[in-house]
């Protein structure tokens, strides 16, 4: 029998949960100082928000759903609510706006309802890189408005007029850029390409329940001796290996959380007890869940 997972609560805009947007301005000294400190992204964490990032100078490292992306200037990605994600790197010299917005925000702004092609693609969570210098000079000056209009002010401006018209302002250019560079035709996948999509995202709807790679084969209607042939070809890993980044991502993410003990943890995640969870852990980090979470205290 199953054991029932409980909820854990994803980081939120505010300690409150009042605010629905954010605009950041954001460097690494800010990154390391006590205002993001209780976030702690540079290890795995989940977030009840959406998020649009753009650099403006240097470069950062991101691993969204075990996907890794570097991003220089004027390189944008967008990620949805409850993706695994953690920043693996910034560069000193890095600065980057990051947008943070909840999906009431989108449906007051009527962006959900009347724009369903923008919401796809804010889900979708598709980079944009090497943009030209007046397409990225566009889209920076519209975060810039959002930032100036929310910096130093400690009301929730999510109803601000003017925040809410740049925000589908920049919506609209950054779908109409996708359009550009990022054409549906332009390459088709091939089919290992597309197995492994699929695999990701079995792996990452289920990862809790099912940490067998027969299950996701049975599922795609493939051998699991095939499926870990396109995972090794199409990303360098097993099929075992990837479900297992996944379970440790989720594990690292969950031992942020200081309220969680670690046999609550090892509940959540569906171990049959905490020295299997130990065990299983151990093996693919080289350490134990509780001097882990020594470490990153």
């Amino acid at each position: 029998m199953k054991k029932k997972s409980a909820q854990v609560n994803p980081h939120h805009l505010s300690e409150d949960d009042s605010r629905e947007f954010m605009v950041f301005h954001i460097n690494k000294r800010l990154l390391n100082s006590k205002e993001f400190k209780p976030y702690n992204i540079f290890n795995p964490f989940r977030s009840d928000f959406f998020a649009i990032i753009m650099v403006h100078e240097g470069a950062i490292e991101v691993n969204v759903n075990l996907q890794n992306f570097r991003l220089k200037k004027s390189d944008l990605l967008a990620f949805a609510p409850n993706t695994i994600k953690h920043l693996v790197s910034i560069s000193d010299d890095c600065k980057f706006y990051a947008i943070l917005y909840k999906s009431s925000f989108l449906i007051n702004a009527n962006i959900r309802e009347f724009h369903q092609n923008v919401y796809d693609l804010l889900v979708s969570g598709m980079p944009l890189f090497d943009l030209a210098v007046n397409e990225a000079k566009i889209l920076g000056n519209l975060i810039e408005v959002m930032w100036l209009r929310s910096h130093g002010s400690e009301s929730n401006f999510s109803n601000d007029p003017v925040v809410k018209h740049g925000f589908l302002s920049f919506l609209y250019e950054y779908t109409f850029l996708h359009r550009k560079y990022i054409r549906d035709g332009d390459r088709k996948t091939s089919r290992k390409e597309d197995l492994m999509l699929r695999f990701i995202n079995l792996v990452a709807n289920n990862f809790k329940e099912e940490r067998s790679v027969d299950y996701y084969a049975k599922k795609l209607f493939i051998t699991p001796k095939y499926l870990s042939e396109v995972t090794k070809d199409v990303s360098g890993k097993t099929a075992s290996s990837i479900i297992a980044e996944m379970v440790i991502m989720e594990a690292k993410s969950l031992l942020n959380i200081p309220s969680l003990t670690v046999i609550e943890i090892s509940d959540l995640l569906n171990f049959s007890d905490m020295s299997f969870f130990g065990k299983y852990f151990k093996r693919y980090t080289g350490t134990s869940p509780t001097a882990f979470r020594k470490l990153i205290s």
